[in-house]
């Protein structure tokens, strides 16, 4: 997820002034800023979750599950720039889904088969927490060009329901990965700007090997010295094969965040 700057539809932002002087604070320059909005997410998750005898088969979460594909949620962040060229930035995400379908084909979860026409509850929920650190490679009243390092910790969680025939199958795990990428901001004036950021990574950390990739396009406008409004698209992609004994199996998850 980019820390640089989180704007949405409905964001109220505030950045601290670095300078006790009127006007907007120029781009690049701010000392702190907090982000807060509202996110639409258009979701496509497949996955498959062994048990211990190695049965489950690839599926859906959406289609076959009938779990909510979009989803509104809100976000929360802020960046703390402690020297000219140099920020920490942090940021927490939550999604709660839910499903309640008559499933038209046979699911193999976790060694236990599910039939078709059986009445399936399916909760997903998904938790994230990011930091990262952000060193400016160029910086002055045109643009800011940031190289980024930080861990990615995502944690989901899977419940899946029935009474006919009775199941009850959880799974949860944490993927937390590092991250690398870089972020350009343009500021057109000084109280419009347009960023763009990639981010992502592929690592083994112990039960989990995951990958990651983000990118988006955002822009904002400060209507005042401290508050603005903002907009943006960003796609995303995790995905993780995970050999621990709350999760046996691998999820790709790729989400479309309008904001």
């Amino acid at each position: 997820m980019n820390l640089r700057r989180l704007s949405a539809a409905a964001l109220i932002a505030f950045a601290a002034p670095a300078m006790a002087e009127e006007g907007p604070i120029r781009g690049g320059t701010e000392k702190f800023k907090l982000s807060f909005g509202t996110i639409l997410n258009n979701n496509d998750t497949t996955m498959t979750l062994q048990g211990p005898q190695g049965r489950g088969i690839e599926f859906g979460l959406e289609g076959a599950a009938g779990v909510e594909r979009d989803r509104w949620s809100t976000l929360a962040s802020a960046t703390w720039r402690f020297a000219p060229n140099h920020r920490v930035g942090f940021q927490s995400f939550a999604m709660r889904r839910h499903g309640n379908k008559t499933i038209d084909q046979e699911l193999v979860i976790k060694d236990e088969t599910i039939p078709i026409g059986t009445s399936l509850q399916t909760t997903a929920k998904t938790d994230f927490l990011i930091v990262n650190y952000q060193y400016s490679l160029m910086r002055d009243d045109r643009v800011e060009l940031s190289a980024m390092a930080g861990i990615y910790g995502a944690r989901f969680r899977y419940s899946f329901d029935s009474t006919n025939p009775p199941r009850a199958i959880d799974a949860k795990t944490t993927a937390p990965l590092p991250m690398f990428g870089l972020a350009l901001d343009t500021f057109l004036t000084p109280r419009w700007t347009i960023g763009a950021f990639l981010e992502g990574f592929a690592l083994k950390v112990g039960d989990v090997e995951g990958r990651m990739t983000y990118i988006g396009l955002t822009t904002d406008y400060m209507l005042t010295r401290h508050l603005g409004l903002g907009m943006g698209v960003s796609p995303a992609h995790v995905g993780a094969d995970v050999t621990d004994d709350g999760f046996r199996g691998s999820f790709n998850w790729r989400q479309t965040s309008y904001f």
